[in-house]
């Protein structure tokens, strides 16, 4: 049923009872008790200038997943989002980069509380993921990484509509300490629809004020499945429906400061996947890719064969064989590039124009090319060279 005990809920996370306003109390008892009720904090706008983020806030790629805010994960069911987070997790922890975007600050602690993922899968996937690790990085996982166990004494009930449930999810927090949160999936711990506002609403504030008094200082993760189908998965990294990507009601949309999305790259391929921002508030979106997943080790890495025009027009049913991958073009420059001579656009359109893709797709994915390491800008604009980055085989 809706939540309609926000008060109660949030109590068992704040300590200090809730101040309700009642419009009868405007006279003189209002006058006594305003000498003990805090205001709002105002800044001018030269305190807003001159305040600095404490160190070590941000956690992944431009303000993409700060400590103290909430991020949404979307996808719809099967993608693998949850496994996807726990390698943004080993990531971190590790300083490696995550699907092409860096990871920030020292180590945090993470943790999951994920109560669909029993012992064998977290078993599965971190024997793959650690043993892409050295021993010192497995020994940082060892000391940051923490997940809930769903042993036979625990029922998985995280949903905050339960108080019992409420007081162990504060309790916890308050005696892990973390710095990151991973709610897995957040469809669980809703008090009511998913469809309805109120009930999202809601839901989302019983779950701030307890992670507010608990783990103050954790940015919180939230997993949530998006909407299926074609029409539905085309929408991810798509600016116009980016509100719509996910399943249920928008609140969720409007309340995080990030959201980032996973969706199917290839129709009969399931591990390749694209990845997308659907919104940072804090920053700029980080550009659509391709990710390649390795069912052997667990792990993910850029794929640079990801094309996002051609990806619409799969999904479209429209597939063409006009595409051109970034291996395409770093292979072309490769061939062709000798020393003190950088390799002109020109020279690497020729090579495509014949099967019909444009200068323009050509001069994109060579940026793109450049972006991600692969290549580097020649000693003249619009010339090019192999970049530090090496492709995989």
């Amino acid at each position: 049923m809706p939540v309609k005990h926000y008060d109660q809920l949030a109590a068992v996370a704040v300590e200090d009872a809730p101040f309700n306003y009642d419009p009868d109390l405007a006279g003189d008892e209002a006058e006594q008790d305003s000498a003990t009720v805090k205001p709002f904090t105002i800044w001018t706008p030269s305190q807003f200038l001159e305040w600095k983020a404490p160190t070590n806030t941000c956690l992944l790629g431009d303000s993409l997943i700060n400590r103290g805010e909430f991020t949404s994960f979307l996808g719809i069911g099967g993608l693998g989002k949850s496994r996807l987070t726990l390698w943004l997790a080993i990531c971190q922890i590790t300083g490696r980069e995550w699907c092409g975007l860096p990871v920030h600050g020292d180590p945090v602690v993470w943790l999951f509380l994920a109560p669909e993922n029993g012992i064998l899968r977290w078993q599965a996937d971190l024997r793959g993921m650690l043993g892409t690790l050295n021993e010192g990085e497995r020994a940082k996982v060892e000391k940051f990484l923490r997940g809930y166990a769903m042993t036979l004494d625990e029922d998985g009930d995280l949903c905050l509509s339960n108080p019992s449930t409420c007081a162990r999810l504060a309790t916890t927090l308050s005696t892990v300490a973390p710095g990151a949160i991973v709610f897995d999936p957040f469809a669980d711990m809703i008090d009511g629809d998913e469809n309805k506002n109120q009930d999202m609403v809601s839901t989302l504030r019983v779950l701030r004020a307890i992670v507010s008094k608990s783990a103050p200082n954790a940015a919180s993760i939230i997993v949530h499945h998006s909407r299926t189908g074609a029409s539905n998965v085309i929408q991810a990294g798509d600016n116009f429906n980016a509100g719509n990507f996910a399943r249920g009601a928008k609140a969720l949309y409007s309340r995080v400061r990030c959201e980032i999305q996973l969706a199917p790259a290839d129709k009969d391929d399931p591990n390749r996947l694209l990845l997308s921002c659907g919104k940072a508030s804090n920053g700029p979106k980080f550009a659509p890719r391709g990710i390649l997943f390795d069912p052997e080790t667990m792990s993910y890495s850029i794929d640079p064969d990801f094309d996002l025009e051609a990806w619409r027009n799969n999904v479209e049913g429209k597939r063409t064989a006009t595409a051109v991958s970034i291996a395409d073009l770093v292979a072309t420059v490769a061939g062709t590039y000798k020393p003190g001579e950088d390799v002109t656009t020109k020279t690497v359109f020729e090579e495509f124009k014949a099967i019909g893709v444009t200068l323009r797709t050509v001069q994109r994915k060579l940026r793109d090319a450049v972006e991600a390491g692969y290549l580097k800008d020649g000693s003249k604009r619009g010339t090019w060279r192999l970049g530090s980055k090496p492709l995989k085989s």
